[in-house]
């Protein structure tokens, strides 16, 4: 989850934290209190909430003097307005019309009372991976920004959709698939419960995916274990690999590489290195670039993390 340097939009005039974010403060604070301060501003930039929700408990009672207790107003703000913006569940929705693709943005308030979001500049980039028979990978990229201020009303538990435009893509001949991600970020914005108002920031959207495929191509859909099972197979030819590869559902994306990485142990240096295109096509990257053994080694470290939630970086490339 992205932290957000959140302390100096709403603790104006309260002391500065150690890392001088703040503008000084009038008066003092008890000098006793900094460590548990400091301890409070640590877990809120780690994303530790829980962490920080125990410190503070500790640490109000200690609180006399209005200039801490200020802080701690504010930082109990902050908490509410991360406690509301995790109980958004946000998504990307995009709809195939004429011209191009309709990006929709999907909302639902998981809470008790209906809620006002008010975020600031909303960010709408994609980017649109192409492959060809052969194997032959392309990218192009866009974005825009919609600087207006949005206010969107959310009534408790429904789902409320947000048009947020067209998007037009060139797409050239001769390609076997195109798959375009489409990825939504809100600035920094407000939420209004009841007459109470929050920080809304750091808000997820789970991204959105289109797949379109070559008018050659049949449309159904095929299971990730048939196109490994193809992949070991004794005659391997790569147009029909990645046939099947473009037809796997991006939502079984990474099932079909988790299978992969249980799986590579099987493939000769010469059966990986001919399922590379298919790897940077399932990983959304540039990573044909890279050698087989190093997605061996990749995938050897996708199967022993995939209990761990840190990122794997992709080799040769940064990518999802």
């Amino acid at each position: 989850m992205r932290i957000f340097a959140l302390f100096g939009l709403f603790l104006t005039g309260c002391i500065a934290p150690p890392n001088g974010d703040l503008e000084p403060a009038r008066g003092r604070i008890d000098e006793s209190l900094q460590p548990a301060f400091t301890e409070l501003k640590a877990a809120l930039d780690e994303g530790s909430d829980e962490v920080a929700r125990a410190v503070l408990a500790r640490l109000r009672p200690r609180c006399q003097d209005p200039l801490s207790r200020q802080i701690v107003e504010g930082y109990d703000r902050i908490l509410a307005g991360r406690a509301i913006r995790d109980s958004i569940e946000a998504s990307s929705v995009i709809v195939e019309v004429e011209g191009g693709f309709e990006v929709n943005l999907s909302l639902q308030f998981h809470g008790d009372q209906d809620l006002v979001l008010s975020p600031g500049y909303i960010r709408v980039e994609w980017t649109a991976w192409c492959i060809d028979t052969i194997g032959r990978q392309s990218a192009q990229v866009g974005g825009r920004v919609i600087p207006e201020a949005s206010v969107w009303e959310l009534p408790a538990g429904e789902i409320v959709v947000v048009g947020l435009g067209v998007d037009s893509l060139q797409i050239g001949e001769g390609v076997l698939a195109v798959r375009v991600e489409w990825r939504i970020s809100l600035a920094a914005g407000s939420a209004l419960v009841g007459t109470e108002r929050f920080p809304a920031q750091g808000l997820q959207v789970q991204d959105g995916v289109i797949v379109r495929l070559s008018r050659d191509l049949p449309t159904g859909s095929i299971e990730p274990e048939e196109l490994f099972r193809y992949a070991l197979s004794d005659s391997v030819k790569l147009p029909a690999l990645l046939e099947r590869a473009v037809r796997i559902l991006p939502s079984r994306y990474g099932e079909a590489l988790d299978l992969l990485a249980e799986m590579q142990a099987e493939f000769s240096p010469s059966a990986l290195k001919s399922m590379i295109p298919v790897l940077a096509w399932l990983t959304g990257s540039s990573g044909i670039t890279a050698t087989g053994e190093e997605w061996r080694s990749w995938l050897l470290d996708r199967l022993l993390m995939k209990e761990q939630t840190r990122d794997l970086d992709l080799p040769d490339v940064s990518g999802r």
